[in-house]
């Protein structure tokens, strides 16, 4: 029973440790190059003030939070700038430069994609969401369809056919992981299911179903 609670009580708090852990390191990595400036100059104002001389913790605290007011405001006013003038052009520009530095262009290439991976549309990144068999033929997964299987895979695959789709297969409670797997048209079904329910399927270890919420709707 002491095993049952600990691992309980393990499941619960490793989830939440982990996400405080990595919003520490991301704050501490956006706000070290601005960090050292604001604080010094809430330590000449703090001259002044003997509530600030007396609580650094109170100091270095708001030192954080103005630089990340201070960032937050920055990525808007680049994002508005560069999509209202020379977007494309710094975007293409700064990549040529990263592609062509030995080593960083491999880090800068795998960030890239991961950024991508995780900010973009995620109903444009999949045409539909779909049914398939897996892992074997008499048992089934939710997938996710996202373009034509490369060509290359055709003339080697030997059961493959002319238009079969890649189907990325989400893992269940954490659908970030998966397997991609490339299948013939036939053995793929089409649903009504869209990617945003698809994940909440998949995140609820499904529990949360589709038609429930539709249902919800209708009565409203």
């Amino acid at each position: 029973m002491m095993k049952k609670y600990f691992v309980t009580g393990l499941v619960i708090l490793l989830p939440i440790a982990v996400t405080v852990i990595i919003l520490v390191f991301l704050v501490d990595l956006f706000t070290a190059p601005f960090f050292g400036i604001v604080h010094h100059v809430l330590l000449f104002v703090g001259q002044n003030v003997v509530y600030l001389q007396k609580h650094q913790t109170l100091l270095l605290f708001t030192s954080r939070i103005i630089v990340l007011i201070f960032l937050f405001f920055l990525i808007i006013i680049l994002g508005y700038v560069g999509t209202k003038f020379f977007s494309n052009f710094l975007q293409n520009t700064f990549h040529k430069i990263m592609m062509k530095i030995p080593f960083v262009k491999k880090i800068y290439r795998i960030v890239r994609d991961i950024t991508k991976t995780f900010f973009a549309d995620k109903e444009k990144m999949f045409e539909s969401t779909v049914i398939v068999p897996f892992p074997h033929e008499n048992t089934y997964a939710l997938g996710l369809q996202s373009a034509d299987a490369p060509a290359e895979a055709l003339q080697k695959g030997k059961h493959l056919k002319s238009g079969c789709k890649s189907i990325f297969i989400p893992t269940s409670p954490h659908p970030i992981s998966g397997f991609l797997v490339m299948m013939n048209e036939d053995m793929i079904k089409q649903t009504d299911i869209t990617t945003e329910e698809a994940f909440k399927f998949l995140i609820s270890a499904g529990t949360f179903k589709p038609e429930d919420k539709k249902d919800g709707q209708s009565k409203n």
